[in-house]
């Protein structure tokens, strides 16, 4: 809304979406939201959490922009936010950005390197995962093999968590799924650049 008001061209509108969409979904809805998984410390959660933002908004951005550009381009009213064609291009391409980026979210939660919207823990499996996020470890390294009340026997959901979940990736792994979306997100830019959509 904000570029579309003040009519930048189409790259610098690509860099306030990502820069802004960066630092609002890492500092708020990533470190703050889930400052309680890292102990209560801010400052632990922008580390742990900066990675998963920036695979999630590489993704997205390569699933969102080369529907939303292309689509402007060829809607009329679609550039005027106060008009619906603006608001239906729009939801085209976040549809589009959450099937593009899903398969990651999926791995980053699987890895327990994001919180899953949708997670729903007993107390003690909550505390197990506060304290495998505050030390970046797997929670079930994390959790006491005696002499604790959390060391209680796992229940048939338990058992369910386990087998969908995986230990926490190497440092080459998430530096390879980094350079993943990097190269993903540059296939969108790429796309956009070959159908003219930075044109005009």
């Amino acid at each position: 809304m904000i570029s579309a008001w003040i009519h930048i061209p189409r790259p610098g509108e690509l860099i306030l979406e990502y820069v802004l969409g960066f630092a609002f979904g890492w500092t708020i809805f990533q470190a703050l939201f889930m400052r309680d998984m890292a102990g209560g410390s801010y400052s632990r959660a922008l580390r742990s959490t900066f990675l998963p933002e920036l695979l999630s908004m590489n993704f997205l951005m390569a699933g969102m922009t080369p529907v939303m550009t292309l689509a402007m381009k060829v809607t009329p009213g679609s550039h005027n936010p106060l008009g619906p064609a603006f608001w239906f291009v729009m939801s085209m391409a976040l549809l589009t950005d959450f099937v593009v980026a899903y398969p990651t979210n999926w791995w980053l939660v699987a890895h327990h390197l994001k919180h899953g919207m949708m997670t729903v823990r007993k107390q003690n499996q909550t505390d197990h995962h506060q304290l495998a996020y505050a030390r970046g470890m797997d929670h079930h390294a994390a959790m006491p093999n005696s002499g604790s009340t959390l060391n209680t026997p796992k229940s048939s959901d338990d058992h369910k968590s386990s087998k969908h979940s995986a230990p926490l990736p190497s440092a080459r792994v998430q530096r390879a799924m980094s350079l993943l979306s990097f190269f993903v997100f540059g296939l969108g830019i790429g796309i956009v650049w070959i159908f003219g959509g930075f044109s005009g």
